[in-house]
């Protein structure tokens, strides 16, 4: 027997976890562990199982269906049975995109291309010159009362990557840089039969896509589709999703400044005025204006505004209240200048370049001119409002200052009988008089609701609904534009709509945006070419909704795959597939695998491909004393390979037959040799994660509240040092153990 040296365990953890776990999935790039529990929970842990954050589900009753890790290990594909998919950002747990898929996700892979060396043309080169470099930078989303932290816009990917998204209904998504839909095809429109997507695999170098499928009645089959070059290439695919990524980037930090600004306004103190006037006579609204105006012009003090100024304000409550609403409006102010039209002004240089685009070959992905001019309109819509509010707010913070001050000075007056000094008016302009006196007038005329007393202007700009006192421009361009009604045809006059609020307009802006990047035609529907399908399992004795595929690739347009029918079944499918691109054919070849101890067949319970070299294996007997223990084995797959046939009839047989079982085998059942394997104590293992570029390793009790944590590839002596308990297992050993 040979033995394969290296390919020790060195466990490192045993961990109970309280929740039962799911689903497993290990990071390539870095010894992190993401686990989904019952409940939707999903959570990052170390190799030495702490935990580094967790994440609740975005729905009630949820469960994960698929996880994925971007090749670079920044971000998590996370697939709900809710439909919802999110790609949650590692460092913080941040939801960087989310998106709603059509039916359920049954498989999420994430792959990343093979740059390869090519020389730079003028077009690549201006597409990856960052132009927002000479904008100025984007400021802190950081709010009050909050821990300061740096700003993190996310960096834009550099070589191109792909999230193969599987469905339920049969369909397949690529999602380019994992946001943008690049292609998009559905099985049951081809076959026209129901099947879901079980597994996907693509090769580095982008050339075919590997889709595992299993019809309504049982039968699996792998599907394997050439993308073939056209005129459009992964290069061009590549440019449009990194301008998607930015846009999507600008526009989630102006969606997070919008809802800033927000909370902003609701810290504003008018709600409190608002509702003091609205007590000064409620059967009359427009009496407390009548009051005010009398006691502004002519000087004369009712009874009644006596009381009111005098019991309900105070000199202090009116210093508060004016000094709160002049804060607020200045925040506002400067969240609107400084954040909201800068992050606009980007966009709109985006959309430019995007405009470019859309010009050339970027059609065939779904770029068109009309949706990029129509974007541009609605951005240049927005800052026309953004302008707007800001000219609302100074003109409101000059009639507020006006209107307090003069209240200010009137309490002092009555506080103080023996003045004779009028501090409210002494050094008031006529104009600022009259201005006052119009804010005056204007006060109590809608109705005698407290929240319709038109103290303020600007809120309703934050509100989903019409302006109620729309701004008069009184402008030459807006009386022009007015009287000609054919100019608003011009592609190059934007019109602000007169009604609408700052809120409205961001939902156009929004809808315009996302619209520009809708699926209307795909990269992928003119480079795909359908190859023969070649099945792996017949109809019989298969459970749907267990069985588990596992893909990967060889060179030279090789793929191994290993089908498990049922958990809990004695063997396992191994099959050699490779397509040929001139006849478009898939070969054949496969071998039945299965486990014996002592001449009796082992249950065997999860398989997946550790590496392209190596398959790893986990299987569970009982012994003579009724005692239940797994095996864990790591088998070498070019040995596996040797054994497969075209016919498909031929075994393999992992473990070491005794002279019964020997003499009475077929002739075509292969005894496997070069594999190592090691006993699992105390421990019924049910399912495990392994990762052959991080040589780690993770298995799950059948409890599925325990978990063991190993180190893989060590030396045999060193593992033998560290836990001789855990020493590696040939089956000459466990045979006499278990004889």
């Amino acid at each position: 027997m040979n033995t394969m040296y290296g390919n020790g365990m060195k466990q490192l953890e045993e961990r109970h976890v309280p929740t039962k776990v799911l689903k497993m999935e290990w990071s390539n790039k870095m010894d992190l562990l993401a686990i989904a529990k019952e409940h939707g929970e999903v959570s990052l842990h170390r190799l030495t199982w702490q935990r580094v954050w967790s994440l609740a589900a975005p729905k009630d009753k949820t469960l994960v269906t698929a996880l994925a890790w971007r090749p670079d290990g920044k971000q998590l594909a996370v697939a709900y049975d809710s439909r919802d998919l999110l790609l949650v950002d590692v460092e913080n747990k941040d939801i960087a995109f989310s998106k709603t898929t059509e039916s359920k996700v049954t498989s999420l892979v994430w792959v990343q291309q093979e740059k390869p060396q090519k020389k730079d043309t003028i077009d690549s080169v201006l597409i990856k010159m960052n132009g927002l470099d000479y904008l100025p930078k984007l400021q802190s989303l950081v709010l009050r009362d909050t821990p300061e932290e740096e700003n993190k816009i996310p960096k834009v990917q550099d070589t191109l990557n792909l999230l193969l998204v599987g469905m339920e209904n049969s369909e397949v998504q690529i999602l380019a840089l994992g946001i943008f839909l690049c292609g998009s095809i559905k099985l049951v429109e081809v076959f026209n039969k129901e099947c879901t997507v079980l597994n996907i695999h693509m090769p580095v170098d982008f050339s075919y896509l590997y889709v595992a499928i299993q019809y309504y009645y049982g039968s699996i089959e792998i599907v394997t589709i050439k993308l073939q070059e056209c005129d459009t290439c992964w290069d061009d695919v590549y440019d449009l999703a990194f301008k998607h990524d930015q846009l999507l980037s600008s526009l989630d930090y102006l969606d997070q400044t919008m809802k800033n600004i927000l909370e902003t306004w609701e810290h504003v103190s008018l709600m409190e005025m608002e509702l003091k006037l609205s007590s000064y006579c409620p059967e009359d609204p427009e009496m407390v204006s009548t009051d005010l105006l009398e006691l502004l012009i002519y000087g004369i003090l009712t009874e009644r505004m006596d009381q009111f100024l005098k019991r309900d304000l105070t000199d202090k409550g009116i210093k508060k209240i004016g000094l709160s609403i002049e804060s607020s409006h200045t925040n506002v102010q400067k969240l609107v200048v400084k954040q909201l039209s800068e992050v606009t002004n980007q966009i709109l240089f985006q959309l430019v370049e995007i405009s470019g685009m859309s010009l050339k070959k970027y059609e065939c992905l779904g770029l068109t001119e009309h949706s990029v001019k129509k974007a541009l309109r609605s951005v240049n819509g927005f800052l026309m409002k953004c302008n707007e509010v800001q000219i609302v707010i100074e003109e409101s913070l000059t009639r507020y200052k006006l209107f307090f001050k003069w209240l200010y000075g009137m309490m002092i007056k009555l506080n103080d009988e023996n003045s004779v000094h009028d501090p409210s008016l002494s050094d008031t302009s006529q104009q600022e008089l009259n201005m006052l006196a119009e804010y005056i007038n204007g006060l109590g005329e809608t109705g005698a609701k407290a929240k319709d007393y038109k103290l303020d202007r600007v809120g309703q700009y934050f509100l989903d609904g019409d302006l109620e006192c729309p701004y008069d421009t009184r402008s030459q361009w807006w009386s022009l534009l007015q009287d000609n009604p054919c100019l608003e045809e011009n592609e190059l006059i934007v019109t602000a709509s007169r009604n609408h609020s700052l809120t409205q307009q961001f939902a156009e802006l929004k809808a315009d945006l996302m619209d520009i990047f809708a699926q209307r035609k795909t990269f992928f529907d003119k480079t795909f070419v359908m190859y023969d399908n070649v099945p792996l399992e017949s109809p019989s004795g298969l459970s749907q909704g267990s069985t588990r595929v596992d893909m990967v690739d060889l060179p030279n347009h090789k793929l191994l795959v290993c089908c498990v029918r049922d958990f809990g079944a004695y063997d396992f499918g191994f099959y050699e597939l490779m397509a040929y691109g001139d006849t478009q054919e898939v070969t054949q070849r496969s071998t039945t695998v299965f486990y014996s101890c002592d001449g009796t067949k082992q249950n065997l319970h999860d398989v997946q491909f550790y590496s392209p070299d190596y398959l790893s294996v986990l299987t569970e007997t009982v012994d003579r004393a009724s005692n239940r223990f797994s095996l864990f084995v790591q088998l070498s797959t070019s040995c596996v390979r040797s054994h497969c046939s075209t016919d498909g009839l031929t075994t393999c047989r992992i473990g070491q037959p005794n002279s019964v079982s020997s003499s009475n085998s077929s002739e075509s059942c292969h005894t496997l040799t070069d594999y190592t394997c090691r006993m699992v104590e105390n421990m019924a293992a049910s399912s495990f994660a392994v990762s052959g570029i991080r040589k780690v390793a993770v298995l799950l009790s059948q409890s599925r509240h325990k978990v063991r944590l190993f180190e893989m590839e060590v030396d045999d002596e060193e593992d033998e040092d560290d836990d001789s308990a855990m020493d590696i297992t040939r089956d000459s050993n466990l045979a006499d153990e278990t004889a």
